[in-house]
């Protein structure tokens, strides 16, 4: 597969709908820009555009990967609020909330 790209991010910045199309906002850590906290700002780097089927099949495909992190220990489903939100488990950050995307 020549030209394949490997495109890292640190999460999802916003996922929109327009002229039928799904775009999803890839972002990451800044290295240089900090917000009024002193912490990394989050800066966009790549687009997703999907039509909405395949938006849908990737979140049936994500939905099936939580599950099996979940079922692996490597994440767990937070009891009470927000819908059993799923949390970090492993590399230091335990117990911290994945993260949320502001449209929902």
């Amino acid at each position: 597969m020549d030209g394949m790209q490997d495109v890292y991010a640190d999460g999802i910045g916003e996922i929109t709908l327009t002229g039928g199309m799904v775009r999803i906002d890839l972002v990451s850590l800044s290295a240089k820009e900090k917000d009024s906290e002193g912490r990394p700002r989050l800066e966009f780097r790549k687009r997703i555009v999907l039509p909405p089927e395949g938006f849908l099949r990737s979140f049936s495909a994500m939905e099936d990967l939580v599950k099996q992190l979940v079922d692996a220990g490597l994440i767990k489903r937070r009891e009470g609020g927000e819908g059993g939100v799923p949390t970090v488990s492993g590399n230091g950050s335990a117990g911290r909330p994945a993260p949320v995307s502001p449209n929902f």
